[in-house]
């Protein structure tokens, strides 16, 4: 079996600049969000994007030389498509005191700062009248302000009046009215919240794009992305809809015996069934039948039944399982490929050593560390692991990005 980097390398080195003006053609079809995340398996044959976060964290974590790539596209987005924009406010999480999280908005502040912004912090849980100062691991002292309206504006208790907000909160229980209907632009938009968003419609667009590129350049769609199906109407607590669900998992699971089938996969596939909207790494777990499903004690229901701030559970997705094959240390690792408008501009691995390579990595016990991304002077510095193809990781979180943009939700009947 070929090795997918060896096959994208050799793609990009012979049909580069086809691939490029692919994607600028798909780019003029809908230009991708401000910024992003994606979280991608590399098992060796297969490289597939399995989650897409538009309100990332961890930018602290990718290597200098990918932060001048990124202050360096900031600013060529704040020219072409906030041109005003000079105050940039940025909303984090409701519970910023994780260290590793403070020192993330540390990064995207300076960022900004390093793109000639000026930059403050807005909080959505602050009272009146209580700013709340914190200190990130590097020393830097973040002060979240609380906010207030003036007709269609949001402005900062201490007067300051953003030209464009950027949201760095995922808004899982809901939007806050003090978002809503304002005039200030708002990146990525209110209605992109996880309140509203969903990961089967994402990987819906997904999937019609890769076959698309791989239609184009003559792969099989299925070695860049994982088979998945959507199911609602569950209620794990009340143990309703779980039948249905283990039929769902049963037909995934066959469609991917006949892929490994076709590639003389010895493995014996699996599943995750993830909650379908949400982050963290929670509300997912790994399944090898049907059966599992209806034999989950109440403890297990117990976890998938609720998400982030108590988020309730009625829709999941099934995503194929793909096993990693990268490790650090001999611990194992997935590829996390960070966006500034749909253009990868660094990484860093996820490692966690309580996991196998078969299991969700986004869980207690995880740690995250730099990534090579083939600068001469910085992969002495970074850890890399074998065949850490950058531009190759680069391309398939570029086409997630694109896909995101091309999430249609004009039949869900939600209050954004």
């Amino acid at each position: 079996m070929t090795s997918i980097l060896s096959t994208l390398k050799t793609l990009y080195d012979t049909r580069g600049e086809e691939i490029e003006r692919w994607l600028a053609k798909e780019r003029a079809k809908g230009e991708p969000f401000f910024y992003s995340s994606v979280d991608l398996r590399h098992s060796g044959l297969r490289l597939v994007p399995v989650d897409t976060n538009l309100f990332p964290a961890g930018f602290n974590n990718i290597s200098p030389a990918a932060r001048t790539r990124a202050s360096r596209f900031i600013a060529r987005y704040l020219q072409e498509s906030h041109p005003s924009a000079k105050r940039i406010l940025i909303i984090p999480e409701n519970h910023t005191r994780n260290l590793g999280y403070l020192e993330n908005l540390a990064t995207l502040a300076g960022l900004f700062r390093t793109a000639d912004a000026d930059v403050a912090f807005g909080s959505l849980a602050a009272p009146p009248g209580a700013p709340l100062e914190l200190t990130a691991p590097s020393g830097s002292i973040l002060v979240e302000h609380p906010m207030l309206r003036e007709g269609d504006r949001l402005l900062l208790e201490n007067g300051f009046a953003p030209d464009l907000i950027v949201m760095n909160n995922d808004m899982t229980a809901g939007a806050s009215a003090i978002l809503k209907n304002l005039s200030q632009p708002i990146v990525p938009p209110v209605g992109m919240g996880w309140h509203r968003r969903r990961k089967s419609v994402h990987f819906d667009a997904y999937k019609n794009l890769a076959q698309d590129f791989c239609k184009a350049f003559s792969l099989d769609p299925w070695l860049l992305r994982a088979e998945f199906y959507n199911c609602g109407m569950i209620d794990f607590k009340e143990r309703t809809g779980l039948d249905s669900l283990a039929r769902a998992i049963d037909e995934v699971l066959a469609r991917a015996r006949e892929k490994h089938a076709q590639y003389g996969i010895d493995a014996e596939p699996y599943v995750f069934v993830k909650a379908d909207s949400g982050t963290y790494g929670m509300g997912i777990m790994t399944v090898r039948s049907g059966e599992e499903i209806l034999e989950m004690n109440k403890k297990e229901r117990n976890k998938m039944h609720t998400v982030k701030e108590g988020a309730h559970v009625s829709e999941v997705i099934i995503q194929e399982g793909v096993p990693t094959i990268d490790a650090v240390d001999g611990k194992p690792a997935e590829p996390v490929v960070y966006m500034i408008d749909g253009v990868p501009v660094g990484g860093m691995w996820r490692v966690n050593g309580s996991r196998d390579a078969n299991n969700n990595l986004n869980a207690a016990g995880m740690e995250f560390t730099g990534m090579c991304d083939e600068v001469e002077d910085e992969c002495g510095q970074w850890k890399a692991v074998d065949d850490c193809n950058f531009r190759s990781f680069g391309l398939v979180a570029a086409l997630a990005a694109l896909a995101a943009a091309r999430e249609n939700y004009d039949s869900f009947m939600i209050n954004i």
